[in-house]
């Protein structure tokens, strides 16, 4: 057979010819092979340069979500009290460490920011792969979230394991928000994740560790930062009606709490929502729930009796700062303890993480906290904080002055050098309210904080104080 000829020159395409139609067809299956095998190979090829990348821009760099969510896969089977379910409320109110360091209660958050309340259920079905027997807290302030979005989801299931319950819940979140097939693959493709978190990548790190502390915060607003939110702080027990889709979902969960003989408790924490009509859909909530034999603890008019202070216990209207989670954390611990069943365990095999976790956590968080907040025990929080503090540099040292609180027996003194140093008693106990510090280096910042002591049953009590104290440069 003729090679072809060119319409324009008239010459012929290849010169020669090919006689031999074996030689042809060999020829013709070679040209069919060497691009497919060119496909083959540079496939294979990126797959072994580019696979590591491709997983790296999988996952959501949310260090914070991470070491929740992610954390709590990596717990041992049978080895929780509990997991404490749902939005940023939970970590911002329920400190694990404390849970731990005072009431022995090993109870992980499986939280993440504008956690859907839609999301419970599934949630649960995560939880009770390998936690059979933990108790499920699951927080009820989210049952007014506001609209859900992308990255609400993105925050929750980025870190889940891939699996059929997993699928479920993107569809079923997927499905409130109205988006398609197509749309929804973000979630499930792994590198299709990636796109709005590259420079999350640069400035964070490529690869989330987690910190060993049990999901536990530790972000510096939560540490350092408190505000007065006692004038947007509302109180109603109206409620307002919820949509048929919240009433059909807390219906479904409260059957397959039934069906499956769930332990779960539901709670609503005290702090400003951002209406009478929000906070009165929390309240029918509530009174569905607890019309279905559940437990329900409503706390949202309770902030008093946990020992809130709303003028400097928040660190926004809606979450606890640590001094905040430390006095609700001691409270629902104890409940738990009274009420549900779960009492303190040691020597087990994985109190030696847990302790090892708090060991880090009450180093970290030494500059912040005062050793006796976490002695429930021995608060008084009757005592108001000292209404006027001052420090005053002077030739033999730092002098500190405070006003007197009514009903105090007397006062322990507190100081820590620099932003970074623990506080430490300068003065366990004395009934005047005035100190002269001559014990401090020139040049060194200081921050002072007076706390009123009272006797109760033969023991001191500490009462309110203030969390900045007053700084001086030496």
């Amino acid at each position: 057979m003729r090679s072809p000829i060119c319409r324009i020159s008239g010459e012929r395409l290849f010169p020669g010819r090919c006689d031999c139609a074996v030689v042809a067809n060999d020829a013709k299956t070679g040209r069919l092979k060497r691009p497919a095998l060119r496909i083959v190979l540079f496939i294979g090829i990126f797959l072994i340069l580019f696979a590591p990348t491709l997983w790296l821009f999988s996952n959501h760099p949310d260090h914070r979500v991470y070491q929740m969510i992610g954390g709590f896969y990596e717990e041992p089977e049978d080895s929780l009290d509990g997991v404490y379910i749902g939005s940023s409320t939970v970590y911002a109110f329920w400190n694990p460490m404390v849970a731990w360091n005072n009431y022995g209660l090993a109870i992980y958050p499986y939280s993440s920011g504008s956690q859907p309340f839609y999301a419970t259920e599934y949630i649960i079905r995560e939880v009770r792969k390998t936690q059979p027997d933990a108790v499920c807290v699951v927080n009820l302030n989210s049952v007014d979230g506001g609209e859900l979005s992308a990255a609400d989801i993105h925050n929750l299931v980025n870190y889940m394991p891939d699996s059929p319950n997993r699928d479920a819940l993107i569809d079923a979140l997927s499905d409130l928000i109205g988006y398609s097939q197509i749309e929804r693959l973000e979630f499930r493709v792994p590198w299709l994740r990636a796109r709005a978190y590259w420079l999350d990548y640069i400035t964070n790190g490529f690869f989330p560790e987690l910190d060993g502390l049990k999901g536990t915060s530790r972000y510096p607003t939560y540490l350092y930062s408190g505000v007065d939110i006692s004038s947007s702080y509302i109180l109603s027990d109206a409620q307002s009606d919820i949509p048929a889709e919240l009433e059909a979902c807390i219906d479904h969960l409260l059957d397959y709490c039934d069906e499956e003989q769930v332990r779960v408790l539901f709670v609503a924490v005290p702090r400003a929502e951002v209406s009478e009509a929000s906070l009165g859909r929390i309240n029918t909530v509530c009174e569905m729930i607890e019309a279905r034999g559940y437990d329900v603890l409503y706390l949202t008019d309770k902030a008093g009796e946990l020992g809130l202070d709303l003028t400097q216990d928040y660190y926004n209207e809606k979450h606890t700062n640590i001094h905040g989670a430390i006095k609700f954390t001691n409270c629902i611990s104890e409940y738990l303890v009274e009420n549900c069943g779960l009492s303190p365990r040691s020597g087990d095999a994985r109190s030696d993480s847990w302790d090892a976790a708090w060991d880090a956590y009450a180093a970290e968080i030494a500059p912040a906290v005062l050793d006796f907040e976490l002695d429930a025990a021995h608060r008084d929080f009757s005592l108001a904080a000292p209404r006027e503090l001052r420090a005053a540099a002077d030739e033999g040292g730092v002098i500190v002055e405070w006003s007197a609180v009514e009903s105090a027996d007397g006062y322990a003194l507190y100081r820590k050098a620099g932003d970074d140093g623990p506080w430490e008693a300068v003065s366990a106990f004395q009934t005047q309210t005035r100190y002269m510090d001559a014990d401090c280096l020139p040049g060194t910042q200081y921050t002072y904080t007076a706390v009123p002591v009272r006797t109760l049953r033969g023991e001191r009590c500490y009462g309110n104080f203030s969390y900045g104290g007053a700084s001086i440069l030496r």
